[in-house]
């Protein structure tokens, strides 16, 4: 029996109530008919489980459930299994997202079955100093791509090779869940793992050129509290896909030693890094405020 969902939305949160409220409000507001929301909490001990209870009650959003899991993979493990959409889109609970696009590429996988996977650009905040930060365009994923289309089949004998992306840009096919797999909870940098697998194997991608998304690193975020283990993790993973050596390590020891030096002899405090000196609220907006000016009287175009 075939369902009359067309996309899925899934989010997965845990005691992250202020930026999940934010966020899950601007996905309710953009949910259209044939779209349904489902979220994994992992046991918030903040008001999280009574607010999805609320939404649920209230049918703003279409299921949830809120329970121990091992981690943020395994909670979209769950909520894939649980997905009723033709198309999957996974929504980060604390960033910013622009939902035309967003639109725009499920109807552009609904018009092109062939399609698997769609990638999508965004941005990232450059932070400056504690009181100033730009947002920059993701570099590298267009070029990427067009490197993967050459021939992705053959990319051991030098055709277009495998690459990564974010999560934030990523959206697939239900159907194609048997192939592309579920995601490896033995990796914390699961984005990279999970598209260096899926653009390694038969997948058919197709890429949106219009920003889809601002990445806003929290300090109560994925990756700001795994950050080491995910470098290590990116640079086994760039070795195993692309044969790539890693570089000395002896730059890096000599960097920090001189850095720690110089911490010393300022006597300086340790505080928290300049890119959380701004709110995320702040950001929030800002981040918003870029993805309608970006897409301004801008056609949706895509490469496939």
């Amino acid at each position: 029996m075939t369902s009359n969902i067309d996309l899925t939305y899934i989010t997965v949160t845990k005691n992250k109530l202020p930026y999940f409220k934010r966020g899950v409000e601007k996905l309710i507001a953009a949910k259209k008919p044939g779209e349904e929301i489902l979220i994994a909490d992992g046991n918030s001990t903040d008001g999280t489980k009574e607010y999805l209870a609320e939404l649920k009650r209230t049918g703003q959003i279409d299921d949830y459930i809120s329970e121990q899991d091992f981690s943020e993979s395994h909670a979209l493990n769950k909520m894939f299994l649980k997905a009723k959409g033709e198309i999957i889109k996974i929504i980060n609970d604390d960033d910013a997202y622009y939902y035309p696009v967003i639109n725009a590429c499920k109807e552009f996988m609904i018009a092109h079955p062939d399609i698997d996977v769609m990638g999508m650009e965004g941005g990232s905040f450059k932070h400056i100093t504690p009181n100033k930060q730009e947002i920059m365009q993701v570099a590298g994923y267009v070029e990427n791509f067009k490197k993967w289309k050459e021939n992705h089949t053959k990319w051991r004998e030098g055709g277009g090779k495998p690459f990564e992306f974010a999560v934030l840009g990523l959206m697939f096919r239900r159907a194609s869940l048997p192939f592309l797999g579920f995601w490896d909870l033995s990796f914390k940098n699961a984005d990279a793992e999970y598209t260096f697998r899926i653009t390694a194997g038969p997948a058919k991608l197709a890429w949106c050129l219009s920003p889809a998304f601002v990445f806003i690193r929290t300090i109560d975020g994925v990756t700001w509290n795994n950050l080491k283990r995910m470098k290590l993790e990116a640079k086994r993973l760039r070795k195993f896909y692309l044969d790539e050596n890693p570089p000395s390590t002896m730059r890096p020891v000599v960097k920090k030693f001189l850095k720690d030096a110089w911490k010393f002899v300022t006597f300086q405090k340790k505080i928290r890094p300049n890119e959380f000196a701004t709110p995320w609220e702040t950001l929030y907006a800002q981040g918003a405020a870029w993805l309608i000016e970006k897409n301004k009287d801008k056609k949706v175009e895509f490469l496939s």
